[in-house]
């Protein structure tokens, strides 16, 4: 285990060995704190708009189907209801999303980045060679964030920054991945000019 990995990173690191290729070993472990602000999210009050808007939008809907409904129409008006209440749970559900999140699980590789979802499946898989321009944003209570650029291609090519939000220690984080994205470097020039000769 390594010295920068909480309890978290234990199990983690534990529910993951399994999943491991040939010749791959842990580096790191973490997951996201569960309780991130809008900002250390990178998110701000725009990004409220599209739910608090749908929220207020299903309250009015109802209030003008219940007003004008009457007696007549009963299950018309119970089947728009319900459409409403599922308009009303989705945007309540994209709300929670865009506040709160869900916990991410990251774990560093000698050959890759996983982020993983809470029930441990794989979200995001990315080769370390792909990654570059890694940095630290320290944010408060010893968390912070640690970023980076991918330049895959293929099916994580839209990702062009990666964030491991709600890191502890973000900074020797930050160092733990910048060392295993050089010895990743440096293997795949090795393996490179050996199949050269």
């Amino acid at each position: 285990m390594n010295k920068y990995e909480n309890a978290e990173g234990a199990k983690i690191r534990e529910m993951f060995t399994p999943k491991l290729q040939d010749g791959e070993s842990i580096q790191w472990c973490g997951a996201s704190a569960e309780k991130l602000t809008m900002k250390e999210r990178g998110m701000s009050t725009k990004h409220l708009i599209l739910p608090v808007f749908l929220v207020a939008l299903c309250i009015v809907l109802a209030f003008i189907v219940l007003i004008s409904a009457g007696n007549n129409g009963i299950i018309l008006t119970a089947v728009f209801l319900l459409g409403i209440c599922a308009l009303f749970y989705g945007a309540v559900f994209l709300l929670h999303r865009v506040l709160f999140g869900a916990q991410n699980l990251y774990v560093v590789t000698n050959q890759r980045l996983y982020i993983l979802t809470q029930k441990g499946k794989i979200d995001v898989s990315l080769e370390l060679t792909a990654l570059s321009s890694i940095y630290a944003t320290p944010g408060r209570n010893n968390t912070g964030t640690v970023s980076m650029r991918n330049s895959s291609v293929g099916k994580y090519s839209n990702m062009v920054y990666i964030n491991l939000m709600g890191i502890e220690y973000p900074t020797k984080v930050c160092d733990i991945i910048t060392e295993a994205v050089d010895n990743a470097i440096i293997m795949e020039k090795k393996k490179s000019q050996r199949n050269h000769y």
